[in-house]
């Protein structure tokens, strides 16, 4: 081997060791996925599992979430599957119970359940919106607030809170783009960028150490965009590039925050 191939590759090596330990911290920890089912949840279950993290993932659809724990058998970390309806008081309750009677406390959550219902300001219908700020919003919140009161009962004072927004939530006008988002969609991404911010900043009057990251996403090719990508086809995110960054996220040293992270398919316009 030359010498400078050589260079190259220990230089490699150095920098993949350098991630390697940085994750290394997060090994054994606990994560909470919300919406882990499929797509952009499933591929960040997979992704901490691999890194050795013991995960919960939150969704509606059981069956679906018992394939992804079969699925990731023998992995270094677990996949706890958990039912939970983002929707229902009760539901996110009775899931944040059982995380304290089974696995005690959280280092980390990744909040990206969401819905995007096919909504008009004009003639959509109030129940519409409702279940759209309920699940987005209301039910995000309301398990932002259980995990950090786990948190607090733990004594943990360094873990990380992930949003999974949207690009949307950045432009005065949301829906100047050919990507289909609803008023009712952008209106709740809009909200979270609030949100993220407003938590951010009482953490840190309060002198906490939690990091608090927001990821505002392109078009991402899921199950909700698959059939308008066949219809419309163009470049868009894979769920493993948003599971990426997050891992991405969660590697920087213990002073450092990563605060807004965006990320689009090239040659999106919006």
């Amino acid at each position: 081997m030359s010498a400078i191939l050589l260079l190259k590759a220990c230089g490699l090596q150095s920098r993949l060791e350098s991630r390697c330990t940085r994750m290394d911290r997060w090994m054994g920890k606990v994560a909470v996925i919300t919406g882990a089912s499929a797509g952009i949840g499933a591929a960040i279950a997979r992704s901490l599992v691999k890194q050795g993290l013991k995960v919960i993932g939150l969704a509606r659809d059981m069956n679906q979430l018992k394939l992804l724990a079969e699925e990731l058998k023998g992995k270094p970390g677990k996949f706890y599957p958990l039912q939970c309806d983002m929707s229902l008081q009760n539901e996110i309750e009775g899931a944040l119970e059982w995380i304290e009677k089974n696995l005690g406390a959280v280092d980390i959550l990744i909040n990206n359940a969401a819905i995007s219902l096919d909504w008009s300001t004009i003639t959509g219908g109030i129940e519409d919106l409702k279940k759209t700020l309920d699940i987005n919003v209301i039910g995000l919140m309301s398990i932002t607030k259980g995990i950090l009161q786990l948190m607090k009962n733990k004594g943990l004072d360094n873990g990380a809170i992930v949003n999974i927004n949207d690009i949307c939530s950045l432009k005065s006008l949301p829906l100047a783009t050919d990507r289909p988002i609803s008023p009712a969609y952008a209106s709740s991404k809009t909200a979270l960028t609030t949100l993220t911010e407003s938590l951010r900043l009482e953490l840190a009057q309060n002198e906490s150490n939690i990091k608090i990251i927001n990821i505002s996403l392109g078009l991402v090719e899921t199950d909700l965009t698959q059939q308008w990508l066949k219809e419309n086809p163009r470049l868009a995110l894979k769920p493993k590039n948003v599971a990426d960054a997050i891992l991405f996220s969660l590697q920087t040293p213990e002073n450092v925050l990563i605060k807004d992270l965006i990320i689009t398919p090239i040659r999106e316009i919006i």
